[in-house]
């Protein structure tokens, strides 16, 4: 994996494109030493993304299968969005640390 700062990503940008693209390499950008984003190929984008379905299809299905589930018991969808939102703010505040 290649490893270069913002400033050196923002000039070479061509080159680690093609990296990317056509020499399978990956690259993370880091600004002030820390990792703040990858650039990673289309493809290995695409493969990522079916890995995340094929994860939650397996959740749906387990629910499915559970004996315990009840497709009458629902949950108001303000209930759904507080802890989504709950869930986000926690996220952002672990970033921050």
């Amino acid at each position: 994996m290649i490893e270069v700062t913002v400033s050196q990503a923002r000039e070479r940008l061509a080159d680690l494109l093609g990296k990317v693209q056509h020499g399978g390499e990956d690259v993370t950008i880091k600004k002030h030493g820390k990792p703040v984003a990858v650039l990673i190929s289309a493809e290995a984008m695409e493969y990522y993304e079916r890995l995340e379905d094929a994860e939650l299809a397996r959740e749906v299905a387990a629910i499915y299968a559970d004996p315990d589930y009840d497709p009458n018991d629902t949950v108001p969808h303000e209930e759904v969005w507080a802890e989504l939102l709950a869930a986000d703010r926690d996220d952002l505040e672990d970033a921050a640390k």
